[in-house]
């Protein structure tokens, strides 16, 4: 059976032929005076002669076998001609079926049988080849989706917030005249802060402990910026800093407690990333005591909630169910975002 497809399996068309043949016998059996043993050769017979024409057919004639119904008409007539001969060799010894008329019966019922069979293959198939396509188009789709990914993942590598770059730069302009030293560590800082984008051009994965190194750059550029109304603390285990996940996946929860959380508010905050290994996953949290859902809801609404979808999209494509991000409010005020990534996070993803 199976005539067009590429992947048909023979051994599994043999096995549930033989099953179904058998059972057909118990019912001839009730109706033939013959054994149940020469009744199930019989049955046997126009069964591995369709697998038989089934097999030949997608052997020799692949172009024929392309064409599905007319490849089942094919094999259908060379299963019952066969069958029916197999038939008459085991019945001629009794008599009436030693001549044309005695083997219509035989015919009929084999030609009956044979037929739901193929019918019963094709449909299979067609379900088969349909699942196939269904598959083959949900990966296309998914490497689709992590191909552009990768691709936005790039791109934002490449290049830092154009706003925040020349805000810096206009901060180290003015400390040049009032704290030269102070405006060295900025510099200093955006060096690192450069550099480390740069290096992550070609990186689908970087360690937890680089990945904090330029956070830890970009929050102290900020504390220059925002003076005392910014403070912060890195609490991540040194079993954390081998870990590996995608470059850039805490910066926008970091960027966001900053520019959403702690600017806006008058009396500013505090933020604090943590980090700890789990059983069966790995936690990273980026929590701060700014203004609240209340501040990032009107700039989400804004359009500033792009950093946290693509967070999500990233983890989804990479990860699937492995991984989330959740964000919640704090317990008296601020906002919580927390990542759940697998473990052990390979390299390569």
């Amino acid at each position: 059976m199976q005539c067009g497809s590429k992947g048909s399996n023979l051994i599994p068309s043999v096995v549930f032929t033989t099953l179904f043949c058998l059972a057909i016998a118990v019912l001839t059996s009730s109706i033939w005076s013959a054994s149940y043993l020469e009744n199930a050769i019989i049955s046997l017979g126009y069964g591995y002669s369709a697998v038989t024409c089934s097999w030949l057919v997608k052997r020799f004639l692949p172009k024929i076998a392309q064409l599905n119904l007319v490849a089942v008409g094919l094999s259908l007539v060379g299963a019952v001609c066969l069958g029916t001969l197999n038939a008459y060799l085991w019945l001629k010894q009794y008599p009436g079926f030693d001549e044309w008329q005695g083997l219509k019966p035989i015919l009929l019922l084999g030609l009956i049988f044979t037929a739901i069979s193929f019918y019963f293959f094709y449909v299979q198939e067609k379900q088969f080849l349909l699942q196939q396509q269904v598959e083959q188009a949900k990966f296309e789709k998914a490497t689709q989706d992590k191909a552009l990914i990768e691709s936005e993942l790039k791109q934002l590598q490449s290049q830092i917030e154009p706003h925040f770059l020349f805000n810096t730069l206009a901060n180290i302009n003015v400390l040049i005249d009032y704290d030269k030293n102070q405006a060295k560590e900025v510099l200093d800082k955006l060096t690192v802060l450069l550099r480390g984008s740069m290096s992550r051009h070609r990186e689908r994965q970087v360690d937890v402990a680089s990945e904090i190194a330029l956070i830890e750059a970009y929050l102290g550029i900020q504390q220059v910026r925002l003076g005392e109304r910014l403070t912060y603390n890195i609490d991540i285990p040194a079993e954390l800093d081998t870990f590996h996940l995608p470059p850039y996946l805490l910066q926008p929860l970091v960027e966001n407690a900053v520019i959403h959380g702690i600017e806006p508010s008058v009396a500013g905050g505090h933020i604090q990333i943590k980090g700890r290994v789990e059983k069966g996953g790995c936690t990273l949290q980026v929590i701060d005591s700014g203004g609240g859902f209340g501040a990032v809801e009107n700039e989400i609404g804004a359009g500033h909630g792009i950093g946290l979808a693509n967070v999500r999209e990233r983890l989804s494509t990479l990860y699937g169910k492995a991984s989330s991000l959740s964000v919640s409010a704090g317990q008296e005020q601020g906002v919580v975002s927390t990542i759940i990534l697998p473990s052990p996070i390979n390299k390569e993803v």
